[in-house]
């Protein structure tokens, strides 16, 4: 038999590099909340800020690197959402927390995570409490309410007149609002925005939800001579607003809605004929300019290929938008994340509806901004800025 001698180091080592590499183990999957509410009076709001933030999160892990997981709580009141974000938070370890459409849902969430020393982002609801505590770990992609106040002063100075063939002066606005935090933020800011404008603003009148006053307001209003009407609210007082008008035979002379309600194709479904003209302050919709939303069309795309139906509304436009630029950074923990984010610099027109990103040190996104679209064909169309507008007014 021959003796063979063992090997030497250095072929060892030239085996060894020759030899496929052992597979590396996929780091383990990063978990982000999303609190919704998927149920109840604001169950198509929340459903379709989710639907958002899930295309965000699909498009995230199509790239590659790190998957990210969702975990979705459905949550319809303020003690809900804290039991819920901590849960998250303390059982589930996501790394931060989306949401909500809602304030009072934001609020508490934001709480949870801010007591825990975890992030929230703020995807949709317009409170100012919400970036007005000095809450460290808070982000807001989506318009603050001051935003939307600055539009309909713009609107109704710089647009609408020449619309409505009428001089700025002889408006008399009336501002209808629900008694809840995102509604009263956006009125209190168009209340001082349109008489800094030196607009008159005859009325302001608030209400709670689903009230039964709705009637004898639109008859307030009549006597009052009001013929611009703004309002602020949910769905279903939107509903309530258009019955009382056609009751009273009585409509101004133009109708404005403010906020995500009044850009719900469900809205129109419920209203009927009574909805077209109308226009709404509310965030780009997928009817938007190319030249300024240019993601819009493969978003809706997307969408209409996940869920089989084109999008609610540009709600679910937003949260994605918003939502895949926070989970674009490369590290999504508080503290790299909240660094990363303040260092972010986009101009308006690179996210797929339009914004762009620059972080003000109390955590709101200062280059998002709403829109004045129009009810057109059953179709909500951006109509000002002009720089935003798929069309004219009709």
């Amino acid at each position: 038999m021959t003796n063979r001698r063992p090997p030497s180091r250095r072929a060892l080592l030239a085996s060894l590099l020759a030899a496929p590499a052992l597979a590396q183990p996929a780091p383990p999957e990063l978990r982000v909340g999303g609190l919704f509410p998927l149920s109840g009076a604001n169950a198509l709001l929340g459903d379709e800020a989710a639907r958002g933030l899930e295309l965000a999160i699909a498009e995230r892990n199509a790239a590659g690197g790190r998957q990210i997981r969702l975990m979705r709580a459905d949550v319809t009141e303020p003690a809900q959402a804290l039991a819920e974000a901590r849960r998250l938070i303390q059982a589930e370890r996501v790394a931060l927390l989306f949401g909500s459409v809602s304030a009072p849902i934001g609020l508490a969430a934001s709480q949870a995570a801010e007591s825990l020393d975890s992030s929230y982002v703020e995807l949709a609801a317009a409170a100012d409490a919400l970036i007005e505590r000095g809450a460290r770990h808070v982000i807001r992609t989506a318009p603050a309410a001051l935003d939307y106040g600055q539009l309909g002063a713009d609107a109704l100075t710089r647009f609408l007149p020449n619309h409505l063939g009428q001089p700025a002066d002889v408006l008399r606005i009336a501002i209808l609002h629900e008694s809840s935090a995102s509604p009263e933020s956006i009125a209190t800011h168009l209340e001082a925005k349109l008489r800094e404008a030196g607009l008159v603003v005859a009325e302001r009148l608030p209400h709670a939800t689903r009230t039964p006053e709705m009637p004898a307001m639109v008859q307030r209003l009549r006597a009052a001579g009001v013929n611009v009407l703004i309002h602020a609210a949910a769905e279903s007082d939107a509903v309530a607003l258009f019955r009382a008008m056609q009751d009273a035979a009585w409509r101004p002379a133009a109708v404005i809605g403010a906020g995500p309600a009044w850009g719900l194709t469900d809205l129109a479904r419920a209203v009927g004929p009574g909805l077209e003209a109308c226009f709404a302050l509310d965030m780009p919709p997928i009817e938007t300019a190319e030249r300024w939303a240019m993601g819009a069309r493969p978003f809706a795309e997307a969408y209409q290929r996940r869920w089989g139906s084109a999008p609610r509304s540009g709600l679910s436009l937003a949260a994605y938008a918003g939502a895949l630029a926070v989970l674009s950074q490369p590290n999504l923990e508080r503290g790299p994340l909240r660094a990363s984010l303040a260092a972010l610099d986009q101009p308006e027109g690179q996210w797929a509806n339009g914004w762009g990103f620059r972080l003000e040190d109390r955590g709101q996104n200062s280059r998002a901004r709403p829109v004045l679209l129009q009810w057109q064909a059953g179709r909500p169309v951006a109509v000002f800025p002009a720089d935003a507008a798929a069309a004219g007014p009709v």
